[in-house]
């Protein structure tokens, strides 16, 4: 299984030779813009000189990828762009492993000014750390106008920290259901389509949960980390009132029941995740050609260029509940955040305005990093320089963003929590009620333990 795909982007994504072309509206301009000097007797006072812009101070920036991500990566796609942009500024990185973690790096009191990873997996290290920095001044000050952002993220990172903003989107991706074409010609059974509502789904499945030539052939799975936490009813792990656990509530038996046990009490099925001792992944569409579909993240084509390399696939809008019509998946943005401790956050926010101007974007989602902008000039270019770019990408903005959920500090230890039982519940060893109450005890057992720390 490999790293959890949008937190490692590709280091294929060679962005810099079609956007070092792109001027860009990333900088802005610290003072009135001033008149030339009068001359000769009578003339009006000398206008005060322009200032330099911003991109033109230098500063140093310290970057860290809390995902782990090496070098490469950071500079094929946002390094070398920010150098080419301002060549003033000092761009340094520092990976993520074993003696550089952000809470090491803090104990030896090495300056980091920028930290980015997905949404859920940056508040953990983040946030009651003394590093968040509420932003929002900063980005008054530099004319960041967050209304041409995707609504549901800025609500949703305003959700997180009681109205500050703690961070900003740069990227984006969502929950897109993936098929192996060969399956469904081997199969004889039409390809799904955009529009699809769960019922649709199930019924697809059926025609392709069976024995053809050998080959015990699975119609639909999903990875339940990465559908439960942007269901499509926007449910949070935890109330952000209370800061207990929601999962004895009714709407987790609906989403459960939905996107796993509808499919998951098939008797082969049931069989194959015993076998595999979880439920089946991508590797069993990629890998093993037995999985005919599987629901993950639109991004995993590109941070998973070796596995799909091997199939001929496409994608489909997530199925939808009937009674939530044109309603995806939420978001999972990709998010940079200025630290507390970061010696020139003028510079750092200029940076994160140029990577959200509407020029990078716009070539950010022709080369399939999905755009964090609500414009549908920047979205309908969407993999169109790609290599993928014969894919069907208008499944990724059919639907509508469902509402982010809240997330805490304690999402990821909560998925660590319920993982090992999500097989036995989907399956039906361990019955729907009783799975619930165990990931609601041991997701309270869990947030006990780390606040005593």
């Amino acid at each position: 299984m490999i790293k959890r795909y949008g937190t490692a982007l590709s280091a294929s994504v060679l962005l810099l030779s079609v956007l070092s072309a792109c001027g860009g509206s990333g900088t802005a301009e610290n003072g009135a813009n001033g008149s030339k000097d009068g001359t000769g007797e009578g003339a009006a006072p000398a206008a005060p000189k322009q200032e330099e812009s911003w991109a033109d101070k230098p500063a140093e920036l310290v970057f860290h990828n809390l995902a782990g991500g090496a070098e490469e990566q950071f500079n094929n796609t946002y390094g070398n762009l920010i150098r080419k942009k301002f060549p003033n500024y000092t761009i340094k990185f520092i990976q993520s492993k074993p003696g550089t973690t952000l809470p090491e790096l803090v104990a030896v009191k090495e300056r980091v000014d920028i930290v980015y990873n997905t949404i859920e997996y940056i508040a953990e290290p983040l946030l009651g750390t003394g590093l968040e920095y509420d932003m929002t001044e900063l980005i008054k000050k530099h004319n960041v106008d967050l209304n041409r952002f995707e609504p549901t993220i800025i609500d949703g990172i305003r959700g997180m920290a009681g109205g500050k903003i703690y961070m900003l989107p740069i990227t984006n991706m969502r929950q897109v259901l993936f098929y192996n074409k060969g399956v469904f010609d081997k199969l004889g059974v039409a390809y799904p389509k955009n529009g699809m509502t769960w019922d649709d789904a199930f019924e697809l499945s059926k025609k392709l949960t069976r024995s053809e030539g050998g080959i015990n052939y699975l119609g639909l799975s999903a990875s339940p980390a990465h559908i439960l936490r942007t269901n499509q009813l926007s449910k949070p792990y935890l109330d952000p009132k209370t800061m207990k656990p929601t999962f004895m509530d009714e709407e987790w038996k609906k989403l459960l029941q939905t996107y796993f046990l509808s499919y998951g009490q098939v008797e082969s099925f049931a069989s194959r995740t015993s076998e595999l001792k979880r439920l089946p992944y991508y590797t069993e569409m990629t890998n093993t050609y037995e999985l005919a579909m599987f629901v993950f993240n639109s991004q995993f084509p590109w941070d998973g260029a070796s596995a799909v390399k091997n199939i001929d696939w496409d994608l489909v809008s997530m199925p939808t509940f009937k009674d939530k019509p044109k309603v995806g998946s939420q978001s999972s943005p990709f998010s940079f955040a200025i630290t507390s401790v970061a010696k020139d956050k003028d510079a750092a926010m200029e940076v994160i305005k140029y990577l959200t101007s509407d020029e990078t974007q716009t070539e950010f989602s022709k080369n399939g990093l999905m755009p964090v902008l609500k414009s549908d000039a920047v979205k309908k270019v969407y993999g169109t320089a790609s290599q993928y770019k014969d894919k069907n990408w208008s499944a990724v903005y059919y639907d509508a963003f469902a509402p982010l959920s809240y997330k805490s500090i304690y999402e990821l230890g909560i998925e660590r929590q319920y993982a090992p039982l999500m097989a036995d519940i989907a399956t039906g060893k361990v019955d729907l009620n009783t799975g619930l109450r165990n990931i609601q005890e041991l997701a309270e057992k869990y947030i006990a333990e780390q606040q005593k720390k």
